[in-house]
């Protein structure tokens, strides 16, 4: 393994411009919460050439680490640059070049054909919309015509495939392609039609319009065959409106359209890692990964490369007959070992990996200020609150509740003990006084307390919430959206 090295840039925060053409062959950096920026790598060599059979001039982007050893096979990986983008702006925009240095695989970055946007199908209402003026500054999307095999660009991607397999000792079994908002959807339109000449995809900033994967009665439309796929999410990205669709269904379906192909399992390993959050699932065929990070805008972050290369395509090659062989990856896809999360009215809970039954759903409760207030109230804290019997049966616990159910007494596997009683905002931990973040509330027959301050209280866990989820695990992680719809409809029965 070779060692990656990082070049000092001279910063550009005054820019404002979507691509800095300046940016070519410099040493500026330009970063934004979404599109981050290297120094413009001096191995990365600009090609000019019409290898297509329609005649058309192309150019693209060709980076070889300088460990590349014409005697072995080597992996290739193509990168999709977004609309308005170019082929360098999508190398300097991501961390491929590095991984390629540190990993020895070849990288090339394709230019569009025309007005830099690439040509892709779209559905009946979209190509209507084609047809019409666009935003001044904004050239017109390209209208397809023909059948997607027949687009000159993606007669470019197999075309440069079989240029780089010319020019290089290219390992036929390790090719595989990831792109960006446009390149996303050029990258899931070559998996959907071209897949068999590629292990795995993967793409970050813009689903597919749904009504491009399933036909009207439900059924997928699908020449590629099943491949590892790897789909990123960016908390603040919004799908295209002209989808007709929300975001969250949007994304959905987007998911389910791979696990049908790969027929993958309806349950994922779940793992959050800092503001990254996963969702593997394991296929008979292939395996499918939604990656979902917090805090973050259009576009892709700067090391996605790194974790698609580290958690998916280091770990694939496909066969010549189409099978799929899987070898481990650097990065085990495996869910947080310890980890409870729970859904605000539901009746089941995630713990470690699995979903279980709880007595009582999750019941949310404000704690109020409302004294001296003349009769008004401010709300000081809302809680996911449990019942104390599911803390029991989570986290190895003894319970003793009395007659009514009212006071409650709970018994770690340490020896810690703990007492509760309803109404009362404060609890005994080993026969000391505690205060918690709310009191204790009966509800659905069982005494409920805050699973926010037991987590963090007397197990020392990190927890975060999203839209009326809590997750809580031992190690640094932050809920992010989809991930927490996804645990959603996993824990309110809405996972086929």
């Amino acid at each position: 393994m070779n060692k990656i090295t990082l070049l000092a840039g001279e910063p550009n925060d005054a820019n404002r411009d979507y691509l800095p053409e300046a940016i070519k062959g410099s040493r500026m950096v330009v970063n934004e919460n979404g599109n981050n920026s290297q120094v413009y790598p001096k191995n990365l060599k600009e090609f000019h050439e019409s290898i297509t059979d329609d005649g058309l001039e192309d150019t693209w982007f060709e980076y070889v680490p300088e460990s590349y050893d014409p005697a072995k096979k080597t992996p290739l990986v193509f990168s999709m640059h977004g609309g308005l983008m170019t082929g360098w702006g999508q190398c300097i925009y991501t961390s491929w070049t590095h991984v390629a240095d540190r990993e020895g695989f070849i990288c090339v970055f394709p230019n569009a054909h025309d007005k830099r946007m690439w040509m892709i199908e779209c559905d009946p209402n979209t190509i209507d919309e084609l047809s019409q003026p666009m935003p001044e500054g904004i050239p017109s999307l390209n209208k397809p015509t023909g059948t997607v095999e027949e687009y000159h660009d993606v007669k470019l991607v197999l075309a440069l495939l079989a240029r780089m397999k010319q020019r290089y000792n290219i390992d036929e079994g390790c090719v595989f392609m990831q792109g960006m908002s446009m390149g996303d959807c050029m990258t899931s339109q070559v998996a959907r039609y071209c897949g068999a000449h590629f292990a795995a995809t993967a793409g970050s900033g813009c689903p597919t319009n749904p009504l491009l994967m399933f036909a009207p009665d439900g059924s997928v439309i699908n020449k590629g065959g099943a491949m590892d796929i790897w789909q990123s999410r960016l908390e603040h990205d919004r799908t295209p409106f002209h989808y007709g669709l929300d975001d969250r269904t949007v994304v959905r379906r987007n998911l389910d359209y791979w696990k049908i192909i790969n027929e993958a399992d309806v349950l994922p390993k779940i793992s959050i890692r800092g503001e990254k959050n996963f969702a593997f699932y394991r296929g008979k065929k292939a395996n499918v990964v939604l990656m979902d990070v917090k805090n973050r805008d259009h576009g892709q972050t700067f090391d996605d490369a790194e974790m698609v290369w580290d958690n998916l395509f280091s770990g694939v090659r496909k066969e010549p007959d189409g099978t799929l062989v899987h070898t481990p990856t650097l990065v085990e896809q495996a869910g947080d070992a310890l980890a409870v999360a729970v859904c605000e009215g539901a009746k089941q809970a995630w713990v470690n990996g699995a979903i279980v039954p709880m007595f009582a759903p999750a019941v949310r409760w404000e704690k109020l200020k409302y004294h001296g207030l003349n009769g008004d109230q401010i709300v000081r804290g809302s809680y996911l609150c449990v019942p104390v019997s599911f803390l029991a049966d989570a986290f190895g616990g003894t319970l003793k509740e009395d007659k009514n159910g009212r006071c409650a007494s709970l018994t770690l596997p340490d020896g810690r003990v703990f007492a509760f009683a309803e109404g009362c905002i404060g609890c005994t931990a080993d026969n000391r006084i505690e205060a918690m973040l709310c009191e204790a509330i009966y509800r659905n027959d069982s005494l409920y307390i805050s699973l926010e301050w037991f987590c963090r209280f007397a197990l020392n866990l990190q927890v975060s919430e999203y839209d009326g989820v809590l997750y809580a695990t031992d190690h640094y992680s932050v809920l992010s959206r989809y991930l927490s719809w996804l645990l959603q409809d996993l824990l309110r029965g809405d996972n086929e």
